[in-house]
C-alpha cells in the first residue's frame, strides 16, 4: 500500500515529454534610438521560443539577436530552431540534469548562435519550473532576494541631452552607478565626463567603448584626458582580440579594463586570464548562451578574484525576467538591465518595478506572461 501510494505521488513529477518547438519574430520598439560606437537602434529585430509539452504546457525565451555582438540575425535564428526541433522533441525535462543534456546536444550540433540557444534554454526552464511549481532561480539554488538595484546606461542620445536634469532626477531616485557610452566624439565625450564629476561629485562613473579604438595609446590618451573625472572602469575599449593591448593598458593606467565583446564564454575568459588583459567582465546570457553557461564563468570568476557585472542587450519583460533569475546566481558587482521606459511597449508584464529597482520574479518559471 504504500508503495503504491509513493508511486502515484512520485508521478506528479514525471513524464513532462517535449511535443514541439517554434520560433517567431519578435518585434520590440523602443521609446527613442539608442546609439553606441558600432551600432543605432530603433526597435529589436528578436526572436520568441516557445517549447510546448505533451500536456499543453508551454514554456517562452527571448532571444536577443545582435549581429554586431553574436552575428545573429532573426530568419538565421528562425532557421536554427527549425534545424535543432529533432533535438528538442520528444526529450523528457524533469530535471535540471534533463535540461543540461538537451543544451549539451544542442552545442555538440551546433555552433555559435548562442543568443538563440539562451531563448531554447529560457523556455525549457520556464518549462519545468511551471511543472515542478518553482521560479526558475529556485530550481538552480539560487540566492534568496527579493530585491535587486540596476544602473543608467546613456545612449550617445541622451548624453546629449539636458543630461545634468536628467542626472540629479536619477540620483534623487537612487541610481548611483552610471554608464557613458562614448566614441561618438572624443572632445565632447571628454567635457561631459568632466562636467559630470564636477556637478555630481559621489556618484560613480564608467564608460562603455563598445570596441572604440584600434590602438591602446589613443584609449590612454582619451583617459588621461579625463583622469580627474575618476572612472572605476572602461568596458571593452579596444577590439574583441586586442588581448595584448588591453594587457597593456592595464600596465599604464590606473583604470580598470571590462572585457564586454572579448569574453563571450568560459574559453574567452581563459584566455583573457592567460593573458592578464582583464579586471573585470560583463557576463551577457545571450553571449553565453544561458544560464548554465553563465554559471560556469561565475565559478571561474569567483576562482581567480574576477569581479564580474551582469549586463543584457536590451529586452522585453521576457528576457528581462530571465537576467533576474540569473543574478540570484552570483555576486554581480551591478546589474545592467533594461527600464521599461527604454521600451515604447513591452511584450509581457509580471516584473514590478520600483525606479531602477526591480524584484526578482516568484511565480512559477520564467514569472512573466505575454501580453
Amino acid at each position: 500500500m504504500l508503495l503504491l501510494v509513493f508511486f502515484i505521488k512520485s508521478c506528479h513529477f514525471v513524464i513532462m515529454t517535449i511535443h514541439d518547438i517554434k520560433a517567431k519574430k519578435f518585434n520590440i520598439p523602443l521609446a527613442d534610438s539608442f546609439s553606441y560606437h558600432t551600432l543605432t537602434l530603433t526597435k529589436l529585430e528578436y526572436v520568441l521560443v516557445e517549447i510546448l509539452s505533451l500536456k499543453k504546457q508551454s514554456g517562452i525565451g527571448e532571444a536577443a539577436l545582435a549581429w554586431d555582438v553574436t552575428g545573429e540575425t532573426q530568419d538565421g535564428s528562425i532557421a536554427v530552431v527549425a534545424l535543432i526541433c529533432d533535438i528538442v522533441r520528444n526529450s523528457r525535462v524533469e530535471t535540471v540534469k534533463d535540461i543540461e543534456k538537451i543544451m549539451g546536444h544542442i552545442d555538440n550540433n551546433l555552433f555559435g548562435n548562442t543568443a538563440t540557444k539562451c531563448a531554447i534554454e529560457s523556455a525549457l526552464f520556464d518549462l519545468l519550473g511551471k511543472q515542478r511549481k518553482k521560479p526558475i532561480y529556485k530550481l538552480l539554488n539560487g540566492k534568496d532576494k527579493q530585491w535587486i538595484s540596476f544602473h543608467k546606461t546613456f545612449s550617445f542620445e541622451e548624453s546629449q541631452n539636458d543630461l545634468n536634469k536628467q542626472m540629479a532626477f536619477l540620483v534623487a531616485q537612487g541610481v548611483k552607478l552610471f554608464k557613458f557610452k562614448v566614441g561618438a566624439n572624443e572632445d565632447k565625450e571628454a567635457h561631459m565626463i568632466l562636467s559630470v564629476r564636477k556637478n555630481f561629485p559621489f556618484v560613480d562613473i564608467v564608460l562603455d567603448a563598445n570596441q572604440t579604438w584600434d590602438d591602446y595609446r589613443d584609449a590612454l590618451f582619451f583617459l588621461r584626458q579625463i583622469r580627474k573625472a575618476r572612472i572605476l572602469w572602461i568596458e571593452q575599449p579596444l577590439k574583441v582580440h586586442d588581448y595584448m593591448g588591453m594587457q597593456l593598458m592595464r600596465r599604464k593606467i590606473n583604470v580598470k579594463i571590462m572585457a564586454d565583446e572579448s569574453c563571450h564564454n568560459l574559453f574567452d575568459l581563459e584566455v583573457l586570464k592567460k593573458y592578464n588583459a582583464v579586471d573585470l567582465i560583463n557576463i551577457k546570457l545571450a553571449k553565453c548562451g544561458g544560464l548554465l553557461a553563465a554559471r560556469k564563468m561565475i565559478v571561474f570568476c569567483e576562482k581567480h578574484k574576477i569581479k564580474y557585472m551582469l549586463g543584457d542587450m536590451i529586452h522585453s519583460s521576457v528576457g528581462t525576467a530571465y537576467n533576474l533569475h540569473a543574478a540570484t546566481l552570483g555576486n554581480f558587482i551591478t546589474h545592467d538591465l533594461t527600464s521599461p521606459q527604454r521600451l515604447k511597449k513591452d511584450k509581457a508584464h509580471g516584473l514590478v518595478f520600483n525606479g531602477f529597482d526591480v524584484c526578482i520574479p516568484e511565480e512559477h518559471g520564467l514569472g512573466v506572461s505575454l501580453t
